[in-house]
């Protein structure tokens, strides 16, 4: 037995105690600290440039391939795309079994089949993305005087600054942003090149003659794409003006050559000023707050070695992360000092006050070493967890300590004898309570998808802390009481006067319980009416509450959080170029500048290839923007009332198109677009974009949503060239020939590069300005005929349209999204209006489905009351082996369903609605109020030994009234700081506290009421 074993060798107990404290101090320093566990699943992006295609010709020769062979793949959950010009982004989301290495490994494989159903030449390249992907720091690089620019910044950030910061082994990966990406530009004049008989062509034949690497490259000019993009493997511009042609016809005969950057598709803006970003990515499972400090040790040895540059931190987890551990440290030693308040409220014993004070420190560095020793991470999850077993561990020790005291003061043992009867008496229940708990938590562990990822630590660490606390409830408590008791049981002044205000108030509790027993148990023909009274009434009761309460709070995947994080994604004309909408961007940049409350703040515009943590999808003219305010702690304004004023701000900006301002986390998963996402999915195109504008206009009359857009349009300029094929055929051509000398494909040529340098320069090659800045200039283009060069306008005719400026596709069909943002109105109640709204213009050919936050409820609702039922099952097994009655265990669990009276009221006056925490909250209840119900079975069974039913179940009342309002007062003042949302990032988990508050304090009440009622009742023995 444990309790004798460890009795008789105190000093090996003091050994195993003392080294698993020192091993948690460590722990708690070194163990990584994120804000919440990683719970993304395996995603893997394959990036494909598809120089001078527009989005439709992407989707339909790149994607769309890449996307059928990933399909097949094992255990893929979902594949989809983006496609703008020139750019393919396929994502394939695999299920959590999925490791990400196995998933990227399987789409390399997929990868090779795909490659010969698409364009020759392309080279798609595979990055893993999750929750490491989202930057751990964005370090803003921009100029502090006019000594460098940007484009020399950018080039200093990608040849020696990424590599710099790659060296330190902390950080996982380094992307930089923002455009000004260096080349050296190439600008020809048709008119020259004609002059000499010379084509586009023969210039990028004699280029790469002269140079061996050939990387996919696109540039955008300023109204159209007219451009070709060229590499070269020289640094020297020099060399490349002299470069021959033709014999004695040099290149700088027929073009301007000089060293710029390409035309940019991206910019990023750092607290208000243009600059380039270094985007700071963590491993996988790596610790964000370890990668922070490295980067920021780094970023200081940097601004040393460029004092010209400008280094600032304009986005970060990294406050938030340290304010929330900050915060539930603090929560957690409120848990304990309003812990500790109850005991001695309800005991008024110092000694008990002693053993809570030394077990709660113990259980939780014990706790912290083990998750230390398995490899874990502590986050808002872990510390919640911890302040949630403080009522449940404290409750074991003071069920030690006050069954020795009753021994010497009733039997008056000597004080070895008192406390091992006294521990032994207890170690059955004390077992059994723990037992019951862990059996009803121990299947969400298992029940698979989001849920088991997110609270898997939470249900980890709450069993281990449970253990903890029974090996020290009945080995340490046993040993401390040897000194607590060494001078007798008796009070102090001040312990006498706590013990007279309990008996003065909550004691006198007792008599009106043991009056509703003996209500039940009249001597007249009255008593089964009464007990049927009792029992039809709770359960109307109960019906009333859930048929009633829980429609009216709603229900959400997770509950909106203010972390001070404010996100908006904003859209201009597709037409326009980052310039433009950076100009356009210039006065809310100017107002957000002066508010007090803004600490910094991110702008990504467009997107690059190869980076995912910021832009990945948008358009040039397309933006994120990222503003970290100051904690909710030390400012009025709540998160939801700045996005108003932002939202407002935004909304005066000329031409813009989209203003979507929403909370970080505003959804339960990254992956997941928007609050309420209406998917349109159709196998055609046509007509899309056209029907969208009808969902988005019924959408807009539901309550409660800040805004509504759509994901793509059909609103992007193109020049249509139309070939009059006889007119050309007469000058001895064909289309295919008028389409081999318009630069417009963006065929590449070759990268400059001084490899001992790294010193890499892109080549890029451009028509000049006069003839790509409208369609007038362009029908002017000389095209070369057998009989001389004419205008390009002599045998065609260009007009403008309208095409798709992005598209999305989604499981092998064009998808396009509808999304619709809010502020606080529960999921269900937003989705369930627009279900409604939008059957208003439902049409053939278009399929629509809600794949926001609803379909993430629908499944963890699903999985989470599977491990609610299957928790309770196991309960009654563990239960009718431990009692050996199936009566007395159906019993015990009859009085689980009445807590849900308090949960749902309890949600309901605190505002909040049902969602994952607070169905882990019913768990929870459960859990504690069984462990109630074990305690007062066990001593009804005990004094049954000797008295009648209906005498044994008034005892286990009077006995066990106080120590089991004491664990449920004490649970509930552990979780007060969750309840009252005492650390950033809390209010995701608060629902929790909110259902086990309510439910324990109903519980708890009905619990002493119907478990020994029941108990006599069913009594099968005379």
């Amino acid at each position: 037995m444990i309790f004798e074993y460890f009795y008789k060798r105190p000093y090996l107990l003091y050994s195993i105690i003392v080294g698993f404290f020192v091993m948690g101090i460590i722990g708690l320093i070194k163990l990584p600290k994120n804000l919440f566990p990683d719970s993304n699943p395996p995603k893997i992006v394959v990036i494909t440039k598809v120089p001078g295609a527009t989005a439709k010709v992407v989707a339909s020769t790149v994607s769309k391939p890449i996307e059928e062979e990933l399909s097949r793949l094992g255990l893929v959950t979902d594949v989809s795309s983006v496609n703008v010009p020139n750019l393919s982004i396929v994502s394939a989301e695999f299920g959590y079994k999925k490791g990400l290495n196995a998933a990227a490994v399987d789409v390399a494989n997929a990868l090779n089949v795909a490659k010969a159903k698409m364009p020759k030449d392309l080279t798609p390249a595979i990055y893993e993305a999750g929750d490491f992907t989202l930057p751990v720091d964005i370090i803003s690089l921009s100029p502090k005087n006019n000594s460098i620019n940007l484009s020399e910044i950018r080039k200093i950030a990608d040849s020696f600054i990424k590599p710099h910061l790659l060296s330190n082994k902390n950080i996982g990966n380094v992307e930089v942003f923002g455009g000004y990406q260096s080349s050296i530009n190439i600008e020809i004049d048709p008119f020259k090149a004609k002059k000499y008989n010379i084509d586009f062509d023969t210039i990028i034949k004699v280029i790469m003659a002269q140079n061996k690497d050939i990387p996919v490259g696109f540039v955008k000019g300023k109204n159209s794409f007219f451009t070709v993009t060229i590499y070269g493997e020289k640094d020297n511009i020099l060399n490349l003006e002299n470069l021959l042609i033709k014999p004695n016809i040099r290149l700088k005969d027929v073009a301007d050559i000089k060293w710029s950057y390409q035309k940019r598709t991206s910019g990023y803006i750092g607290n208000g000023k243009n600059a380039i970003a270094l985007s700071i990515q963590r491993s996988p499972n790596g610790s964000v707050l370890d990668v922070s400090k490295s980067a920021r040790a780094e970023m200081a040895k940097l601004q040393k070695l460029y004092p010209n540059i400008k280094f600032e931190i304009s986005d970060t987890q990294r406050d938030l992360i340290e304010q929330a551990n900050t915060n539930m440290l603090e929560a957690l030693r409120d848990a304990v000092i309003y812990t500790l308040l109850v005991i001695m409220v309800f005991l008024g014993n110092f000694r008990a006050i002693i053993a809570a004070g030394l077990s709660i420190p113990m259980v939780f560095f014990i706790t912290i070493a083990i998750i230390w020793l398995m490899g874990g991470e502590l986050n808002i999850v872990i510390y919640t967890a911890i302040i949630l077993a403080l009522g449940m561990l404290t409750d074991d020790a003071v069920v030690v300590l006050e069954n020795i005291e009753r021994h010497l003061n009733q039997t008056k043992e000597n004080l070895q004898t008192a406390i091992k009867n006294g521990t032994k008496e207890v170690l059955s229940p004390v077992f059994a309570g723990t037992l019951a708990t862990i059996a009803i938590l121990f299947p969400l562990m298992f029940v698979g998808g989001f849920p088991q990822k997110i609270f898997k630590p939470l249900i980890e660490t709450l069993i281990i802390a449970l253990l903890v606390s029974y090996f020290l409830s009945i080995t340490f408590i046993p040993l401390l009481s040897s000194y607590l008791y060494k001078n007798g049981t008796g009070k102090t002044k001040i312990e006498e006067a706590f013990e007279w205000f309990y008996q003065n108030t909550i004691g006198r509790l007792v008599k009106p319980y043991e009056g509703v027993l003996k209500f039940s148990n009249p001597k007249s023909w009255t008593k089964i009416p009464r007990r049927v009274f009792l029992t039809m009434g709770v359960i109307a009761f109960l019906i009333f509450s859930l048929k009633n309460v829980m429609p009216t709070i709603g229900k959400d995947a997770m509950p909106p959080m203010d972390t001070g994080i404010i996100k908006a994604q904003i859209a201009f004309s597709a037409n326009e170029n980052v310039d433009t909408a950076e100009k356009k961007l210039t006065p809310f940049l100017k107002w957000l500048d002066n508010q007090p409350w803004v600490v910094r703040s991110s702008i990504a515009f467009g997107s690059e290839a190869g980076v995912l943590s910021l832009g990945s999808g948008n358009l040039p003219t397309e933006a994120t923007i990222t503003i970290n305010a100051v904690n909710r702690f030390d400012r009025k304004k709540t998160l939801w009332e700045l996005e108003d004023i932002i939202r407002n701000k935004l909304s005066k900006l000329e031409g813009l198109k989209q203003n979507d301002v929403f909370d970080f986390g505003a959804t339960a998963l990254s992956s997941i677009k928007a609050t309420v996402d209406t998917r349109i999915t159709s196998p055609n195109l046509d007509g899309m974009s056209k029907y969208s504008k009808k969902v988005e206009e019924e959408m807009k009359k539901v309550k409660g949503f800040t805004s509504v857009s759509t994901s793509w349009d059909k609103d992007f300029t193109e020049y249509i060239i139309d070939v009059d094929r006889n007119k050309a055929l007469q000058y001895g051509i064909t289309p295919i020939n008028i389409a081999m000398q318009l630069p417009i494909k963006g065929e590449v040529v070759s990268l400059n590069a001084n490899l001992a340098s790294m010193n890499t320069q892109y080549i890029r090659l451009y028509l000049k300005d006069r003839f790509t800045k409208n369609l007038e200039t362009l029908k002017l283009f000389p095209i070369s005929t057998k009989f001389g060069d004419i205008p390009l306008s002599q045998i065609a005719t260009i007009k403008k349209d309208l095409t798709y400026s992005k598209i999305e596709r989604d499981n092998m069909q064009y998808s396009l999204d509808v999304n619709g943002y809010r502020a606080k109105r529960p999921v269900t109640h937003l989705t369930e209006d627009t279900i409604k709204e939008i059957e208003k213009v439902k049409e053939s050919g278009f399929n629509l489905t809600q794949t926001g936050d609803y379909a993430q409820i629908q499944d963890s609702f699903q999985r989470m009351i599977k491990a609610i039922a299957l928790g309770i099952v196991i309960l009654i097994m563990s239960l009718i082996a431990i009692y050996k009655s199936i009566r007395m265990s159906f019993i015990m669990i009859l009085v689980l369903p009445l807590s849900m009276i308090g949960a749902a009221w309890g949600m309901l006056i605190f505002n909040k609605p049902s969602c994952m925490p607070s169905l882990l909250g019913i768990l929870l209840l459960f859990g504690i109020i069984i462990k109630n119900a074990v305690l007062l079975i066990d001593f009804y069974q005990e004094y049954r030994k000797d008295d009648t039913p209906f005498n044994s179940a008034i005892k286990s009342v009077t006995v066990r009234f106080r120590p089991v309002m004491m664990t449920a007062f004490g649970t509930i003042a552990g979780m007060v700081p969750i309840a009252l949302e005492q650390a950033i990032g809390l209010e995701r988990l608060s629902p929790l506290a909110d259902v086990a508050v309510g439910g324990l304090l109903i519980g708890t009440l009905l619990t002493l009421i119907y478990i020994p009622m029941y108990a006599y009742i069913f009594d099968g023995e005379k």
